[in-house]
């Protein structure tokens, strides 16, 4: 028997466990949910992880090792191990670009051609007569070579989708879009339905890095209303619709994230929430919205990421919450 079957077959095991079942357990159920899951839930799931993971690996790794040494391969206990150790890295390896993650398939794949190639590396540097640490080594320059490339395709892919998410969001809201038209801005997400839409966009202040999350609401009954210590009403001198309108400023406490709400024409009420507490002048910023059809705004991120980049040296800030 090949030494190259225990390879495959273990690799191929360890990523439909730890990698496809398990993730799916014990983070399906949370992201279900009709609510965004809060990140104590994901800390608290990806703690769980961990240490099953381990444990399980240490038992893939025990087993590798000895179906290696049956196939008569040299030095199984380090095969095996090596083995193991790569789909591991391959499953947990960071892909994501500033702008979103590539599809989930790609975690699985880099998993399992991670564990072969460098096992299979590993086998034939030693049966070419090489010494246990040049395979070892040779094993090492194989998985960087893997996750450099899928870091490289990640990233096309990872747009592709980031796109496609903003399409199908933009033309399922039924409300009135807005757009920050400011080319120190770039809108990294959308998500919602017919009735809410989430907009997260990533851009600079005074040349720092800063986010913002804009919530678009179908809602007939709104009214600007103060609230003791926490929101207050004031009049904005220029809405996006470029008049000007009442709206609320909302702060729970001093040194917290605020919020600007405000209607804008038909059924629609906007809020603007801040990611870094008190950077933003709500006076210079919001006339930067402006109302657009769907094309408009589709059309507007086409030409910014075709252009020089359009985004200001902004990247991997995003907002900390997408709801105000």
């Amino acid at each position: 028997m090949s030494s190259l079957t225990p390879i495959v077959v273990v690799s191929a095991v360890q990523v439909g466990l730890f990698g496809v079942v398990l993730p799916l357990l014990m983070l399906g159920p949370i992201l279900l949910t009709a609510t965004r899951p809060t990140p104590q839930q994901l800390t608290f799931a990806v703690l769980m992880l961990i240490p099953v993971m381990l444990i399980g690996s240490g038992f893939m790794a025990w087993w590798a090792s000895r179906w290696i040494a049956s196939a008569g391969a040299p030095s199984p206990t380090l095969v095996g191990i090596s083995t193991i150790a790569a789909v591991c890295i391959g499953l947990i390896a960071p892909l994501k670009t500033y702008k979103g993650a590539g599809p989930f398939w790609l975690k699985p794949v880099l998993g399992l051609l991670s564990g072969v190639l460098t096992g299979a590396v590993m086998v034939a540097v030693m049966e070419a007569g090489l010494s246990a640490l040049a395979a070892a080594g040779a094993g090492l320059l194989v998985l960087m070579a893997l996750v450099a490339v899928f870091r490289l395709v990640s990233k096309p892919l990872s747009e592709r989708r980031r796109r496609g998410q903003i399409e199908t969001a933009v033309r399922r809201f039924q409300g009135q879009l807005v757009d920050l038209e400011d080319g120190a801005w770039t809108l990294l997400q959308a998500r919602g339905d017919a009735n809410t839409l989430a907009l997260n966009y990533s851009g600079s202040i005074e040349g720092k890095k800063n986010a913002v999350g804009v919530v678009l609401k179908r809602d007939m009954e709104w009214v600007p209303q103060a609230k003791e210590n926490e929101a207050a009403v004031f009049e904005l001198a220029q809405s996006p619709s470029g008049t000007p309108t009442e709206a609320v400023l909302h702060q729970k406490r001093l040194g917290a994230p605020a919020s600007v709400t405000l209607r804008i024409p038909g059924t629609t009420v906007m809020a603007v929430r801040e990611t870094v507490p008190d950077t933003i002048s709500w006076g210079e910023f919001m006339p930067k919205f402006k109302l657009v059809e769907v094309d408009q705004l589709l059309d507007r991120q086409v030409r910014q990421e075709s252009g020089s980049g359009g985004n200001g040296g902004e990247d991997e800030k995003r907002p900390e919450s997408e709801t105000p």
